[in-house]
Formats: structure tokens, C-alpha cells, sequence
């Protein structure tokens, strides 16, 4: 892979692999300290996650979250608009799910979300011509998602930036603890995080993907894993960031585990795609995985710490108190992000 290589795809992006934890039941409450800035997010009707966001003090502009994306980037229609010059001829390859190619980054002096400002932020500019890209100006990804931590409170449709010191080394009550592996991408010019998830009894590496609509499964995966096939009509249009391409089949995982939380019938749709084949990944089970299995939650990407901290509800906790794997807590003893 060249340099800076990266998946700012909105259907699906990159991974690598990750060991599977048992669930860190809680011991005491989330209490996280002021934030450096409260954003309202929109969750659009494929499940993505965008908040509002000012280029070089104009806008606001809509950006999509997106933590399969190493680099953030603007959309050639909103750089044509604020008229942002090329960064003296310098140019990355972007690696996507259908599709690779190398794009310009761009003079940016600042991005500002909310009461936070990112100065000089290193920014590329993708030719936004597909369905992806419809109703965003431009994605935010690790490279800025990465100084904080990021509480997202479902309930309140905000979003939270703190100090990543805030979040204690420890369990807490009323949540799961999922741990994230950050694997290094490209010598170490990228990286992206990676958790591991169960399907029936099979562990198997997943991409964890805010800027993802779908879950998506390689062929590998759809062969060796207990699915289920849906029957109905199962050819769709994957829009990347960059080319098209259509999934041939989808298959439904009965339950989903990672960390003592539980997904039941989630879908996944199969397809030959050129990320799996970027990472090496298109001979053995590899899945990624949408926003849609965490916006109806609370959570806190605790990317210091390298974990992803889930609410949990008390039939969850429940179940696994009757496990033997956690405890069985109040709601009252849970504070939201």
C-alpha cells in the first residue's frame, strides 16, 4: 500500500485483525468531566452519523463521522465552492472499497466543530460523484476523531469532545468495555481499529466503521460462518467514495456477540470487493461492520485506551449476570456521555 493509505468510503472501509475479550462489566458509574465541545448530530436514514462543521470560519458544512477513514477530506464541490488551493502539488493514495486512486490535499487554515478548532488540519479533496457522498460536504475521520474522546449520547442526539484524560483506566458500571485493536496500516502512516466479534461460535475480525451504512462479509466469511440466506431480491448498488459495484447475495447472522453484547438478526451483504483483496483479507472471514449496530446507543470511543465503552441495557446485564461473565446493575447508576 502507498502513502497515507486510507478507505473514506461511506459503505465500507479497511481491516486488519484483533483478539477477542470477555465482556468488562462495570464496577462503577461512567463520569466523564466537562466537555470541550457538545455538537448535535443528525442520523441520516441509512445510519450515518453527521454534524455540522465550519471550513476556514464559512459554513456550517456537513460532515460524516467516520472512523474507517485515516485522513479527513473535503468533497471537490465544497472545495470548488470555498476555493481551496492545492497543497503545493501534494497528492496521497486513497485506497476505498471498489476502487484506489490519488488525490490532491488541500490548503485548509482550520476546521471548527462546536467550541474545538483543528488547525491546519491535513486534508484531501475526493471527486464526491457517487450516492456516498449525497448530502455531505466532507468526512471526519481518525485523524481528527483521534484527539478526543467521543461520547455519543443517542437519546440527546449530541456529540461530546473530551480531553482523552477524562476517561479513566478502568470499568464502569452500566457499560461494556470492547476492546479496539489499532493495527498500523502503510508502515505506520495509517492506522484503523478492529475489534473481534462472534458469529455463532466462530471468532472473527471485524472493522469497527461509524462511515459504514451496511455490514458487509466476504465471500470467505459467507461460506465458513453459520448464516442464514434472505431470500428476497439480493442484488445492491455499493456506492464508495470513489466507483460503484453490486453486492451479490446477502446472508443474516442470527445473533451477533462481541464483549457480552448481543445483536440479533443483523444483515450483511457479500461482495468481491478491492479492500478485501488491499488487505489481504479476501481468504479468510473478515466482516465490517455500519454505524447501524451502535447509533441507537450510548457510547464513548476511548481511543486512548483503546476501547470502545458501550451502555448497556439491564436485560443485556442481566443475561450476563445469568452467564456468569458481569453483574447486574440499575439504570440509575448510569451517567450518559
Amino acid at each position: 500500500m502507498s502513502n497515507w493509505a486510507v478507505n473514506i468510503t461511506k459503505i465500507a472501509i479497511i481491516g486488519l485483525l484483533t483478539t477477542l475479550s470477555a465482556c468488562a462489566t462495570s464496577t462503577k458509574p461512567l463520569v466523564l468531566g466537562e466537555a470541550l465541545a457538545v455538537t448535535p448530530y443528525r442520523t441520516e436514514s441509512n445510519g450515518r452519523i453527521v454534524i455540522s462543521a465550519h471550513i476556514n470560519e464559512q459554513g456550517p458544512y456537513r460532515f460524516l463521522l467516520d472512523t474507517g477513514a485515516s485522513i479527513s477530506s473535503t468533497f471537490d464541490h465544497l472545495r470548488s465552492k470555498l476555493d481551496l488551493p492545492a497543497r503545493d502539488e501534494q497528492s496521497i493514495v486513497i485506497h476505498g472499497l471498489i476502487a484506489s486512486g490519488t488525490f490532491p490535499l488541500i490548503e485548509v487554515s482550520g476546521i471548527r466543530i462546536g467550541e474545538q478548532n483543528w488547525d491546519n488540519p491535513r486534508i484531501v479533496s475526493l471527486p464526491g460523484k457517487t450516492d456516498s457522498s449525497d448530502n455531505i460536504d466532507g468526512i471526519l475521520g481518525l485523524d481528527f476523531l483521534q484527539r478526543y474522546a467521543v461520547g455519543f449520547a443517542a437519546g440527546e442526539q449530541v456529540i461530546r469532545l473530551y480531553d482523552p484524560t477524562v476517561v479513566s483506566d478502568e470499568n464502569y458500571r452500566g457499560w461494556a468495555s470492547v476492546p479496539l485493536n489499532k493495527l498500523s496500516v502503510d508502515t505506520g502512516l495509517a492506522a484503523l481499529y478492529f475489534l473481534d466479534v462472534q458469529i455463532g461460535e466462530s471468532d472473527v475480525t471485524a472493522l469497527f466503521d461509524l462511515g459504514s451504512n451496511q455490514n458487509l462479509i466476504n465471500w470467505p466469511g459467507a461460506y465458513a460462518l453459520p448464516l442464514t440466506k434472505v431470500k428476497r431480491h439480493a442484488r445492491k448498488v455499493l456506492s464508495g467514495a470513489l466507483e460503484r459495484s453490486t453486492s451479490m447475495a446477502r446472508f443474516e447472522a442470527p445473533e451477533l456477540k462481541t464483549s457480552g453484547i448481543r445483536w440479533k438478526r443483523e444483515e450483511f451483504l457479500v461482495a468481491d470487493l478491492e479492500i478485501f483483496q488491499t488487505l489481504n483479507m479476501e481468504n479468510t472471514p473478515f466482516v465490517i461492520l455500519g454505524s447501524g449496530l451502535f447509533n441507537q446507543r450510548d457510547f464513548v470511543i476511548d481511543f486512548a485506551r483503546s476501547r470502545l465503552l458501550v451502555k448497556v441495557s439491564m436485560k443485556e446485564m442481566n443475561t450476563l449476570s445469568s452467564d456468569g461473565t458481569g453483574s447486574t446493575v440499575d439504570d440509575s447508576d448510569i451517567n450518559t456521555p
